[in-house]
């Protein structure tokens, strides 16, 4: 049985993909993905949690990714629109979004951002799978 996180998420969301059952995740940034939510609608965490292991199998992934847990907990998600609507206006909107409502680490993929909450400076980028021509 999974663990109630928020009103809109519960802890298997956030499970590493491997099969390896981490799912502790911060509860700073489940409160900052409840209030992305409440904004925009339903989301769907597409990748949230991830061990060591699973990490370093993604291609592109950084080796110190705030997805691995810190202190037992992970720090990121990936999101997208639960409804599937991943034009590149709505995701550009949801990545507006995330930055207003205070997300440290910010990234804008074509059909997904990355929100986490990390320590110390912000960041932000846009993968090259972004493509600005059509917003």
């Amino acid at each position: 049985m999974s663990t109630r996180l928020s009103p809109n998420f519960w802890a298997h969301e956030f499970r590493c993909s491997c099969g390896c059952g981490d799912e502790s995740v911060s509860p700073v940034l489940v409160s900052l993905l409840q209030s992305i939510r409440d904004k925009s609608g339903p989301l769907k965490i597409s990748s949230g949690v991830r061990c060591k292991a699973s990490n370093a199998k993604l291609e592109g992934a950084a080796k110190n990714s705030w997805h691995v847990p810190r202190r037992g907990l992970g720090h990121a998600a990936d999101v997208k629109y639960a409804s599937g609507n991943s034009t590149p206006g709505a995701i550009l909107k949801l990545y507006v979004l995330a930055d207003q409502l205070g997300a440290r680490g910010l990234g804008l993929y074509s059909n997904r951002i990355h929100v986490d909450v990390r320590t110390g400076a912000r960041a932000r980028w846009v993968h090259s799978s972004w493509s600005w021509r059509n917003t």
